[in-house]
This record gives structure tokens, C-alpha cells and sequence, in this order.
């Protein structure tokens, strides 16, 4: 990956929304190149559009992606995809700047955090899985109860190139099985769930929710009924 310049980095808020619609309409490298994008767009109340000038140097200072990556394939497909609309503006006699008009997600939509794009240890493309993952999970949790086909077919990649980027997750212990976590982060009427453990993603990161969780002792009962089955 290649080495980060501070003053080059465009991240104007701690989190940003990031709207679920975007999952199967650009590849895992892409969605983790767009969510930079939100991240450096300036917000706008009661607007349908968030408004970013973001330079392909910024981007892949923020992303770790290549410079040459984002201006020969991303931006090309961004631009062909009509997701955003953007405007390329004359500034000064010999300098012109895109400028991106990000749909601004009022309703479906995901928080993603700033430290997302600063971890070094997880690969741009599984950063996109995870935001992919993310974007497939029940509101209010970091569990989805899919069969892997569902998933890859939601995020528009192959079976074997989402069997690849889900064992990196799993080895990485970003990915987890419902057995295996707190009982906050899991239901045990989808015992069979999957669930993120990444500690960026959220309003409130899944550390939140184990911190704040007072189950009932019906609750209890039913998790440890969960793990019964497969003791």
C-alpha cells in the first residue's frame, strides 16, 4: 500500500451516511473509493445531494488506492454509472476540478467511520465486503442471516471471489459466526447469522451496543439455548 501523505488527507467528519443503494452497482473497491468520496463531501441540511471536490490525490491519500486506479477506472465508471452527477469546473486559466454531487441518503442508509480508512491491516477490497456486509445487515445490528449466494449476488461478485474476501474476514476476525460472539451482537430466532465485528462502522460501533446491553433473563435463556445446539 502505498505511503500516505497527512496533508493530502480529506476527511471532513468523524462518520459519514452511506446509502445501501449503492451495494451491487460498483465493485468492492469502487464501494470503499465512493465511501471515501462521502466522507470528504461537505454536509448540506435538507438537500438531496452532498457536495464534494475531492482531487484524485486526495482520494487515494484518504483510500490508499492508486492514483492511477481512481482516474482510469473508478472515476470512468462512477461518471458512467449516473449514480452521482458531477460538473468539471474551469478554476484558473489552465486548472479544471471535478466537482461530485453525492446523493445525500436520508432514509436506508449506513454510518461509516473516519478510523475505516486509516486501518492499514484490512485491503481496499475488503473494505468494500465489509461495507457490502454492513449494508446487508438488519437496521440496527452488524448481523445478516444470507446463504453466501444471496450475498454475493447482492454485491454484484462472484461465488469464488466472495468466498476469498469472506475467509480473509473470518481469518482477520472481522467476520464471525453467531456462536462465537457476545450475546448482545446476536438473535436467537437467526442462530444461523453471521456477524461483523469491526470496531469502525456505526453511529454506534457493535462495542457500543455490548456495553449498553441489560438482557432479560428470557433473553439469557434463549442464547443459552442457542449455544445448547451446538455444544
Amino acid at each position: 500500500m502505498e505511503e500516505r501523505h497527512p496533508d493530502l488527507i480529506v476527511a471532513k467528519k468523524d462518520y459519514t451516511p452511506f446509502p445501501i443503494s449503492a451495494i451491487g452497482l460498483f465493485k468492492p473497491r469502487d464501494l470503499y473509493l465512493l465511501a471515501g468520496m462521502y466522507l470528504s463531501s461537505s454536509y448540506q441540511r435538507d438537500s438531496n445531494f452532498l457536495h464534494t471536490d475531492i482531487t484524485i490525490p486526495q482520494l487515494s491519500s484518504l483510500t490508499g488506492v492508486s492514483e492511477e486506479y481512481i482516474s482510469n477506472y473508478f472515476y470512468p465508471r462512477l461518471k458512467k454509472s449516473r449514480f452521482v452527477q458531477y460538473r468539471c469546473i474551469q478554476e484558473q486559466p489552465l486548472v479544471k476540478r471535478n466537482h461530485f454531487y453525492l446523493p445525500n441518503p436520508i432514509h436506508n442508509f449506513r454510518f461509516i467511520r473516519k478510523e475505516f480508512f486509516f486501518d492499514k491491516t484490512i485491503f481496499p477490497e475488503e473494505k468494500g465486503v465489509i461495507i457490502g456486509l454492513y449494508c446487508l445487515c438488519l437496521n440496527n445490528t452488524f448481523r445478516y442471516d444470507l446463504s453466501d449466494q444471496r450475498v454475493w449476488e447482492a454485491l454484484g461478485i462472484s461465488k469464488n471471489t466472495f468466498k476469498k474476501y469472506r475467509n480473509a474476514l473470518i481469518e482477520k476476525n472481522v467476520l464471525w459466526s453467531s456462536y462465537d460472539v457476545p450475546m448482545a451482537l446476536t438473535n436467537a430466532e437467526h442462530s444461523s447469522a453471521k456477524v461483523l465485528m469491526y470496531p469502525h462502522l456505526g453511529h454506534k460501533t457493535w462495542i457500543d451496543l455490548v456495553e449498553e446491553f441489560n438482557p432479560t433473563e428470557d433473553e439469557i435463556n434463549d442464547y443459552l439455548l442457542m449455544l445448547e445446539e451446538v455444544a
